[in-house]
């Protein structure tokens, strides 16, 4: 039962992590994920779509992130690519630990100052940062991909 719930965990948190960092690497203005894609996160994602890309890197720059091209780019890999390792427990610890410091990193710079609860509030990404680091100090479990190469 163990391994299935690190399943979940895995598969839920990867698949959000993943829905949040597509906008960040291939959004932008006019552009729009596939319908599929846009099907499956419902009617919200196209916009965020849309929104997001360039408009990530400028509301870093609001931020005083450094090097926020850089940044918005490392941010979306660790969100997709580490979302979709997550799910499928493939490098899940150096994954887990990529999402878990970018969390940390929204947590702070982005949300932190708006409170724990509400629109904006740092109540979600200290959830999936905490996720990620307890699923890089557990590993995968069974149901994983990595156990199948560990074999």
């Amino acid at each position: 039962m163990q391994d299935l719930g690190l399943l979940l965990l895995r598969i839920v948190a990867g698949v959000t992590l993943f829905a949040h960092g597509y906008p960040k690497l291939f959004g932008g203005p006019g552009k729009q994920p596939h319908p599929l894609l846009a099907k499956t996160m419902g009617p919200n994602y196209p916009g965020a779509v849309e929104r997001s890309g360039p408009g990530f890197v400028v509301a870093l720059q609001k931020m005083g992130v450094p090097n926020p091209e850089a940044a918005a780019t490392a941010s979306g890999l660790a969100e997709f690519g580490g979302g979709l390792a997550l799910a499928a427990g493939l490098f899940t610890r150096p994954a887990a630990l990529a999402v878990a410091f970018n969390m940390g990193v929204a947590t702070y710079k982005a949300h932190w100052k708006n409170g724990f609860y509400g629109q904006g509030g740092y109540e979600f990404p200290l959830l999936l940062g905490t996720v990620a680091l307890s699923l890089c100090l557990t590993g995968p479990g069974r149901l994983s991909v990595d156990r199948i190469l560990s074999k």
